[in-house]
């Protein structure tokens, strides 16, 4: 039986703190893989599939030399229990506009990629 890949875009494998969801403050949310059309988020932020999410990368702390964050919007596709103890959970999703640059984009954190 031949498994099907059902994503348009290969996903890069990460581990990146997000700084914000929806301009709040989100300890202990990662980027966990990410392409120029989605992205998986963990976290402990509560989502619902349907809703309309920007969050931010930030390279302040990482790479001094160059200020500022990158942010992303897109909408929820998934949520799924990461860990149900600790209220964790995984979020996948799209991105509104396509990115360009997402290579680029994840070299300015290339030390932190899996």
């Amino acid at each position: 039986m031949e498994i099907r890949e059902r994503r348009r875009e290969e996903r890069i494998l990460c581990v990146l703190g997000v700084g914000k969801i929806n301009g709040q403050l989100c300890p202990d949310t990662y980027l966990l893989n990410f392409s120029s059309v989605g992205a998986q988020l963990e976290t402990g932020y509560s989502l619902a599939v349907g809703d309309a999410v920007d969050f931010d990368l930030s390279q302040e702390v990482d790479s001094p030399g160059e200020q500022g964050a990158y942010v992303f919007a897109g909408q929820v596709m998934w949520v799924k229990e990461s860990h149900p103890e600790q209220k964790r959970y995984r979020v996948g999703l799209s991105f509104f506009s396509p990115l360009r640059e997402t290579t680029r984009i994840l070299e300015k954190f290339r030390y932190r990629l899996v």
